[in-house]
């Protein structure tokens, strides 16, 4: 079992559309939920791209 993902560059394209609508939805989002805790904004763009970069790290394709 690998921990990492391995790339594919056959996959780019999908891959760059995937990660460009992941974007669009998850950073307002994050910066609406920083907010309404009191954490500021900064907060949640911290927090939505840490998520990003090690869900995109260690989720497993199949």
């Amino acid at each position: 079992m690998s921990l990492t993902n391995t790339i594919h560059f056959r996959n780019l394209r999908g891959d760059l559309f995937g990660g460009l609508t992941a974007a669009i939805v998850s950073l307002p989002l994050a910066l609406a939920f920083s907010v309404a805790s009191g954490a500021g904004p900064v907060a949640g763009l911290y927090g939505a791209v840490c998520v990003g970069f090690f869900a995109a790290l260690l989720v497993r394709q199949r």
